[in-house]
This record gives C-alpha cells, structure tokens and sequence, in this order.
C-alpha cells in the first residue's frame, strides 16, 4: 500500500513561503539544483543526494495527484524516509478503532491495526515504497486507567474464585475487544469503574461472587461469536412443562384413588372425588398449553410425517383432551357435591378419549417410523464423514467433515430419544381408545377413567423421560466435541477427575459450564448447515437437514437456522 512521505529541506521551504501548490514546488525545486553545482555543494548535498531527493519528491507528487485518501481528504499513516534527505519529519500514526466494538464509542477503543488509506484493493502497488513491519497488537490495557483498573479487580475475583481459566480466555481477547467486554459489564457506562461493575456482574444473597455465565457471554460476544440460544426455553414450555407435570400427577392421584376403591378400599373413594375436579382443572390447561404450543411449533419446513404429528397428534390430541377434561370435571364436581355422574358428560369424555387418542396412537406410530428411519439415515452420514474428516486433502476439509460428523451424531441422538417418545405416545393413545371405549359402553363402569389416567400418567412419564435424556445428552455431547477422552491421556491430568478436566478445557474456550458450550455447538452446527445446504449448494449438509426431519428449499432460504438448531436438539 502506499504510504506518503513529507521531506523539509530549505529548498521546499523556500518554495513553500511563496505558496506554490505541492505539484508545483517539486519541478521548481528540480530545476534551480540540477542547474547550479554550485549551490548544490553551497548547500551541502552531494548530486547523488539531490538526485534520490528529485526522485522521491517527484513519486510523492504522483502519489498525491492519484492516491484516493488524498482525492477524498481521508488521513493515511505516513513514514519517515531516511535515505538521502538531511532532514525529515515522520507525522504520527493515525488511531482507528478496533473491529467489532460492542457498545463502545470509537473513541474509547485503542487502535489494533492501522490500515493505510490510498490504495483500493487489486491496485497495484510496484511503486510503493517497502512498509516497515509493525509490531503485534497489543493486549494489556495499561493506557486505559479506568479499564484497567477494572480489568485488575476481575483479575483478583478469578483467582479468588478459581475461575483463572475462564478469565484467561477474556485476557487473550484483543484490546479493543477487552474493552467492549469491560463497557459491557460496566452496564455500557462511557466511563467504567469497580462499583459499576459490582452493580452489574456480582450475584448472590450473602455471598457476592461474579456471575461467571454471563462474564462467558459477555466475553464470547466481544469476540464477535453468535451467543445465540436458539433452544432457550421460554414462557410457555415452562407453563407447558408445569401443566404436563402436575397434571399427570393428579391424574395418578385419581386414577389411583378410584382403582383402590374398586379393589375395595372404601376410604379412597373421597380421594378420588377430591382430586378429580382440580385433575380435570389441569389437565385442561395442558391440553390448552399443548395446543398453542403445537401452532407455534409448526412450520413448512417440517417434513410430511413431522407435520402430520404436529397437526394430528400434538393440535387434534390436545383439543380432544381439553373435551375429555372438561367432561370430566363436570362429573368430577357433580360426584364430590353428592350427585349422580352426568351421562352425556360421560359420553363426552369417551368420545373425546376414543377420538384422542386416535390422535397420539397414529402421531406416535408415524413418529416412531419417521425417527427410525433418520436415526439410521444420520448413523450412515456420521460414519462416511468421520471416514472423510481423516483422509481430507486439506486441513479446513477435515475440519468440515468433522463438523459435519458432530452434527449428524447430535441430530441422530435426538431422533433416538424422539424414537422412544414416540412409542410412549402411542402406548398412551391405545390407552386412551381403550378407556374411551369402556365409557362408551358401561358409563358406570370405574375402568374407562381408570385407563384414561394411566393414559395421563404415562404421557407425564415420557414427557420426564425425554427431557433427561436431553439433559443428559449434553455432557456426551460436549465430551465428544471437545475431545475429552483424549484430554484425559495427557500427562498434566493424570490423577484429575473427569469433571475437573472437562471444566479445564470448558473455560479455555470461554465456556462456565457445560450447558454454556452445548447451545454454542448447536448453534455453531446449525449456522453451518444453514449455510451449506440452505445458502449454499453443500449437498453433505443438506442431506444432514433433511436427516433431522426438514426440507430444504434454497429459494426461500428454509429452514432458517433457528428451525434447524431446535431440530438437532429436539
């Protein structure tokens, strides 16, 4: 790139007091030293220096009339020339702002690299002058009192609280990217300071530590990571998990209660009329809550069975069973007042279990078939890819294949559990035809509810089921990504537990806990295949998209990544 020079000898500053434009001052200086020998040596240059000089005021002439930091009036860093000149002036370096700011004014960001205006990118650059190498970006903060000041009372919080290793991941960011983070856990404050910091980062009662997740995210974030947690649980799957909860929990109450009196047990009867009506009053909002969840979910990237269970099984299912439920608590409440149960209400609710579960037991037989069928579609592709990750022609073509293995083996692990909870699903809509029947046929009869709040509870028991899998999956998971088994063979961890050099190797990369580095990896897997077999032509990562249940249309761009992260991981 081009870099421009400034060169004072008396004769440029003679010329300059007469206010000759620069293009202008360099022929007139040219022609009264090429002319005089004399003055040449009156002056003190040898012609040899005064020849090095004409050049190098003539290419600074050339420079300024074609250089576009100088057509636009943008600075440019300009160098010192020694060769030949008696007397140069080197003017400073011009300060830019480092990449990547997040919520930091530029000016309270220190320069990382300065690039050199001038020069557009393909130009050629044969006639520029050999750059001087720079030294490497610096990384402490010293120059910035308030920073580091700052940066100091976290250093002291982390060796206090054995998080040395997570606090060395924010000290190896850039200068610039140390500063965002500190603004950031400043509150984004323009001026940071140790109390603003407390305000913001410390949790606790009684005992104040730093809130180490988020210092992760925090610094994560200031090195321009997508932090993005496309699977975070929001208000209505915790309204959705509550109702599943309680409502299979009095549903066993109930269906329990109403057994053991029919087995005999006199006593249990004022149990069961007891329960029913607020079983009945819950069962009801998870049917709602399953409903809304089923719309919400649905999208037209779904596959053809995945739709199918979305509309059939979750939508139809639960509006069947908010009938059921509330049929139910009618009899429910008309039997805890002292009065006989409601025959249409009994037919309602037998109706409605018949019609139900109808619903799960296809959903959940399509389910299974579809979950099956992926589980061994992403094994095979997971295989093919490790085999491809270690024969790769270059470094960055094995790393894909590898990637591409770690997503396959996520979103085969999900069809797996999906698999199991699927056959639940149907199990409990056989279950639910079974006691829909019977209180069809005998109203009377105490085996039609009975087998409609076993159908409750073991639909409560795959939901649980499910969900500890999934939890459980995360630890194999980031062992797998990030290689613990091999971190373990290493001679610094002999005679360290696994969860101490798992946690090693998690705050190294910037992660506080495991469940931190899972949604990083979903995350990371997902924008990956997004951009290869949606944005992209990667057939390997659209065979990866559709093995996880989604169909892949590049003109619309579907799924987008969010789709395809819930995917993989549930």
């Amino acid at each position: 790139m081009l870099e421009h020079a400034n060169v004072k000898n008396s004769a440029v500053k003679k010329t300059s007091t007469d206010q000759v434009s620069p293009i202008q001052q360099q022929p007139s200086m040219m022609t009264s030293t090429q002319g005089s020998p004399v003055t040449n040596r009156a002056l003190g240059f040898s012609n040899e220096n005064m020849i090095h000089m004409q050049r190098t005021v003539g290419n600074q002439a050339i420079q300024r009339m074609f250089s576009s930091s100088h057509r636009t009036g943008s600075s440019a860093i300009q160098r010192e020339v020694t060769a030949g000149a008696p007397e140069t002036v080197a003017a400073p370096t011009v300060e830019v702002a480092a990449s990547n700011p997040i919520a930091a004014p530029a000016t309270d960001v220190p320069a990382e690299a300065a690039p050199v205006a001038g020069l557009s990118a393909g130009a050629p650059v044969m006639a520029a002058p050999p750059q001087q190498a720079r030294p490497a970006p610096t990384k402490d903060l010293k120059k910035y009192h308030n920073y580091n000041v700052v940066f100091e009372w976290f250093k002291g919080r982390a060796e206090k609280e054995k998080k040395a290793g997570l606090f060395g991941y924010f000290d190896d960011l850039t200068t610039g990217e140390k500063m965002s983070a500190i603004k950031a856990m400043c509150g984004n404050d323009r001026t940071p300071t140790i109390d603003k910091a407390k305000k913001t980062m410390l949790t606790g009662v009684f005992t104040k530590t730093v809130d180490w997740d988020r210092f992760s995210e925090i610094s994560r974030e200031a090195k321009a990571k997508n932090i993005t947690n496309y699977n975070a649980d929001q208000a209505r799957d915790y309204a959705s998990y509550a109702a599943i909860g309680t409502s299979g929990a009095t549903s066993g109450v109930s269906g329990t209660a109403a057994m053991s009196n029919t087995l005999g047990a006199g006593g249990a009867l004022s149990v069961a009329n007891a329960v029913a009506p607020a079983a009945g009053v819950l069962s009801g909002v998870a049917s709602v809550s399953q409903i809304y969840n089923a719309s919400e979910n649905y999208d037209s990237s779904l596959s053809t069975a995945g739709k199918a269970q979305i509309l059939g099984s979750e939508a139809s299912g639960g509006a069947a069973d908010l009938t059921r439920f509330t049929a139910g608590t009618v009899n429910g409440v008309r039997t805890f007042g002292g009065m006989a149960a409601s025959g249409a209400a009994t037919a309602a609710a037998g109706a409605a279990g018949v019609v139900g579960g109808a619903a799960y037991l296809a959903g959940g037989v399509a389910g299974y078939v579809e979950s099956s069928r992926n589980q061994k579609k992403l094994a095979e592709l997971e295989k093919g890819f490790s085999a491809k990750g270690s024969t790769g022609e270059t470094e960055q073509a094995k790393q894909h294949q590898r990637d591409l293995g770690l997503a396959a083996n996520l979103g085969g692990s999900t069809q797996t559990i999906n698999k199991t909870k699927s056959a639940v699903t149907a199990a409990k809509g056989a279950l639910m035809i079974a006691g829909g029947a019977v209180m069809l046929a005998a109203a009377l009869s105490p085996v039609g509810p009975i087998l409609l709040a076993a159908a409750a509870i073991l639909g409560g028991i795959g939901a649980i089921v499910k969900f500890y899998k999934k939890s459980k999956r995360q630890e194999t998971f980031v062992d797998k990504a990030l290689n613990i088994d091999k971190e373990m063979t290493k001679p610094e961890n002999a005679g360290l537990s696994r969860e101490k050099v798992r946690q090693g190797v998690l705050e190294a990369h910037g992660f506080n806990n495991v469940g931190q580095c899972y949604n990083q990896l979903v995350t990371d897997l997902a924008s990956m295949l997004y951009e290869g077999g949606v944005a992209g032509q990667d057939e390997e990562a659209k065979s990866v998209i559709e093995g996880i249940g989604l169909e892949v249309n590049r003109l619309k761009k579907k799924p987008g990544k969010d789709l395809i992260a819930k995917k993989l991981h549930t």
